[in-house]
């Protein structure tokens, strides 16, 4: 019975404010079982986490949104769920939101556009790191 309690599909919740990356990132990451769920805005993404009756292992999250940006997300959603692991995707590297609160923290990063492969190596990557690597333990204490 362990054994098949480890063999669940994993539940990964997907934010982005590009309707097409949501599409193609939902298609990629399906095809390798696992469960997806989409939001398209930071508010779409709290409601999700805010109800008890899903389970969500990884949000996967892009930086640079017009709402709300990745990181202060997903600090608002490890409220909530502090054991949920995150991966932050952008396709813009240079901004200061990616180089200042995700790379010089050593945050699990996808750059823009990725294959399915580097997709898929990267959310493995993030699911089985432990949890004080998770983004809430790397930032905590930390100027933000």
């Amino acid at each position: 019975m362990a054994v098949e309690a480890q063999l669940e599909p994993k539940t990964i919740l997907v934010v982005d404010d590009d309707l097409s990356v949501l599409t193609v990132v939902k298609c990629m990451l399906e095809t390798s079982e696992y469960n997806v769920l989409l939001a398209n805005s930071a508010d779409v993404a709290l409601r999700m986490v805010e109800r008890d009756d899903l389970c969500i292992d990884l949000l996967l999250t892009d930086v640079v949104m017009p709402d709300v940006n990745g990181p202060d997300l997903a600090r608002r959603l490890q409220a909530i769920r502090p054991r949920l692991k995150v991966l932050f995707m952008s396709g813009c590297t240079d901004a200061e939101v990616v180089r200042v609160k995700v790379l010089e923290h050593e945050l699990g990063f996808l750059p823009k556009p990725f294959t399915s492969d580097s997709l898929l190596e990267s959310v493995q990557r993030a699911l089985i790191a432990p949890l004080e690597r998770s983004f809430a333990a790397k930032a905590c204490g930390r100027p933000q």
